[in-house]
C-alpha cells in the first residue's frame, strides 16, 4: 500500500493575470480563477529536466466557449513563484476536455480526451496547442457516457496501452477499458478492447459521487484514480478522495489485464472532505515518488497540491 505526505506547498500564479495572494496553509495554491479555470485533466511536460523540487505540466480545462482556453502550462520552480500560461489553439475544437496523458517516447505528444469520449492527438510545442488531425472514438463508447479519465501506459515490451473508465455516478459503476493504442499521424489507433471492468469507491459517500474523476497507471502498472464529488449532483460542499484502486498487467498474448480492487479492500490514500472543499479531478505522477492533485472548483477556479508517494 502507498502511503503519502505532503510536499511543501508552493506559491502559483498565472502569467496572463495579475498573480493571486499567496497560498493557504494547506498546500493547495490556485492556477485559474472562475468557472474557466479549474482543471480537468493534466500531464508532466516533456522539455523540463525532472528534478525534486520542479515540475512542468500540461493541464486541460474543460471549457466548451469558443475563446475560452482548452489548455494551458503550469511551471514550478523551488523558491520561485510558478507561472501559468494560457496556449493558443491550433485545429479542432474540443467541448468541455476532461483528461490528458502523455504519450510515451514522444516528447511534446498528448492524447486529450473529451466528455463525451473524443480523443485528440495533442502536440505542445513552441508555446501554442495543436490538435493533429480529427478526434477519434474511444473504443466502446455508448450513447449518454461521461468520461473524464484516461492514461497511457507503455510496458517493457515497449508497446503503449491506455486505460480509460466512464465516471460513474451515485449506484452506477464507472466503467474502466483498457486496450493497446498507437499514436500515428492519423491520431490514437486503439486496439480491440481486452479488459473491461466496473468499479466504484467507500468515499466521497454521497448519492452523485463520479467514482472516477481521473485515472493514471505507475512505470509498475499501478492504477492511481481519483473520486470526486460536488455541488451539481449533491447538496453540500465538494468532497474527493485519491485511491490506489489496482493494477495493469499484460498477459502472455500480449493483451492488457485489469485488475481492480472491490470497493471492500479499498482505502484512501488522501482524502478532502466538505470541510476541505475541493475537487479532485486530475492526478499527474511525476519521477521520484511524486505526485500532483488538482481540482475543478466551479467559480472558485482550479487548484493543485503536491503531494509525495513512499512505499
Amino acid at each position: 500500500m502507498i502511503r503519502i505526505a505532503v510536499i511543501a506547498s508552493v506559491a502559483l500564479c498565472a502569467s496572463l493575470a495579475a498573480p493571486p495572494p499567496a497560498g493557504p496553509s494547506d498546500g493547495w495554491q490556485r492556477v485559474g480563477s472562475g468557472t474557466v479555470g479549474g482543471v480537468s485533466g493534466m500531464a508532466p511536460a516533456a522539455w523540463a529536466p525532472e528534478r525534486n523540487g520542479l515540475a512542468d505540466l500540461v493541464v486541460v480545462r474543460d471549457n466548451s466557449g469558443d475563446r475560452e482556453s482548452r489548455a494551458a502550462t503550469v511551471l514550478l520552480r523551488p523558491g520561485r513563484a510558478p507561472a501559468v500560461r494560457e496556449l493558443p489553439w491550433f485545429g479542432a475544437l474540443p467541448a468541455g476536455l476532461q483528461a490528458i496523458d502523455a504519450v510515451p517516447g514522444r516528447p511534446g505528444h498528448y492524447v486529450a480526451v473529451t466528455g463525451g469520449g473524443d480523443a485528440f492527438h495533442l502536440i505542445v510545442a513552441h508555446g501554442r496547442a495543436t490538435a493533429e488531425g480529427a478526434p477519434v472514438a474511444l473504443p466502446g463508447r455508448l450513447d449518454g457516457d461521461s468520461y473524464e479519465s484516461f492514461a497511457l501506459h507503455r510496458d517493457s515490451s515497449g508497446r503503449t496501452f491506455a486505460v480509460w473508465a466512464t465516471r460513474g455516478s451515485g449506484e452506477l459503476p464507472a466503467v474502466a477499458r483498457a486496450s493497446s493504442v498507437r499514436v500515428g499521424a492519423d491520431g490514437p489507433e486503439f486496439g480491440t478492447v481486452s479488459a473491461r471492468q466496473e468499479f466504484t469507491v467507500p468515499y466521497p459517500d454521497r448519492p452523485g459521487v463520479r467514482h472516477i474523476s481521473d485515472l493514471k497507471v505507475l512505470t509498475d502498472g499501478t492504477v492511481m484514480v481519483s473520486s470526486s464529488s460536488g455541488p451539481e449532483e449533491d447538496d453540500g460542499p465538494p468532497t474527493s478522495a485519491v485511491y490506489e484502486a489496482g493494477r495493469l498487467t499484460v498477459n502472455a498474448a500480449h493483451d492488457a489485464v485489469l485488475r481492480l480492487r472491490p470497493r471492500r479492500e479499498l482505502t484512501p490514500l488522501s482524502l478532502f472532505t466538505e470541510r476541505d472543499n475541493r475537487r479532485v479531478e486530475a492526478i499527474a505522477v511525476l519521477p521520484g515518488g511524486r505526485a500532483v492533485w488538482g481540482t475543478d472548483d466551479g467559480s472558485d477556479g482550479g487548484s493543485l497540491r503536491f503531494e509525495r508517494l513512499g512505499g
